[in-house]
């Protein structure tokens, strides 16, 4: 009989852990409002694409945070947009596709086009607030044409 109490409770204590497991998953995520979150990614991307293909590092690195800045001078600017231009030439559109939240982060990805790649450039841009502004803190530009050696 003690073989069985036992035995019981140790499957309540399991079941209560695994539903305490589950529930917690869903506890503190915060749901993305992706129209919120689009009305300030939206035009900051496109202000940071089209500044790529004028070559104008001001334009280009306008919300950059102060790490984006130090990581991102304009003689690194100038030498990385020269070879994103020779592998995949002047930027085009973009199309949003979805958006993520990490920690204090937001991540925007697009779907760009670009006059020499045939295929998708996903752009993905890394947002967050920082004395109730939004500023970069990450961007990534990644295609066929880009990974090629």
């Amino acid at each position: 009989m003690k073989k069985k109490t036992i035995a019981g409770l140790i499957a309540i204590v399991i079941v209560v852990i695994a539903v305490a497991v589950i529930f917690a998953g869903y506890v503190g995520r915060e749901e993305i409002d992706v129209a919120q979150v689009r009305k300030y990614a939206d035009p900051i991307t496109e202000n940071i694409l089209l500044a790529m293909n004028e070559e104008n590092y001001t334009k280009y690195s306008e919300h950059f945070d102060q790490n984006m800045k130090n990581a991102m001078p304009e003689a690194v600017f100038n030498e990385t947009n020269a070879m994103i231009k020779s592998k995949i030439g002047d930027y085009v559109s973009n199309e949003f596709w979805k958006v993520e939240s990490k920690h204090q982060y937001t991540i925007v990805y697009y779907k760009a086009k670009f006059t020499q790649e045939p295929e998708d450039v996903i752009v993905k841009v890394v947002f967050q607030e920082i004395v109730g502004e939004i500023k970069v803190s990450g961007l990534w530009l990644d295609s066929p044409k880009l990974r090629e050696k």
